[in-house]
């Protein structure tokens, strides 16, 4: 299945509206299992505050994700399909899992 970048921008103003997305995305999530699986997000805080995220899915099409994303209500500023994965090194350990 191909793999997709979501841009969240400015997602959250608070941890606490995050952990809310966060707890409401996995049943939407599990009515859509197999075509669609959430891989990890990197979680960015701005300058004033607010969350944005990247986050990486795989999924059988870009509108799968944008449909997930709707229901799930968690805002994204653009998808885009991963053309090509370039490793150097393994991924290190996260800072915080969820």
């Amino acid at each position: 299945m191909p793999l997709y970048l979501v841009y969240r921008t400015r997602a959250w103003a608070t941890d606490e509206e995050l952990d809310a997305s966060v707890d409401c995305a996995g049943p939407i999530m599990a009515t859509l299992a197999p075509d669609i699986r959430w891989i990890r997000s990197y979680l960015i805080r701005e300058g004033d505050g607010a969350l944005s995220a990247v986050c990486l899915y795989e999924a059988a099409s870009e509108d799968l994700v944008r449909r997930y994303s709707e229901a799930a209500r968690l805002p994204f500023s653009s998808i885009a399909e991963v053309e090509r994965t370039v490793v150097r090194a393994p991924d290190p350990e996260p800072v915080a899992m969820v």
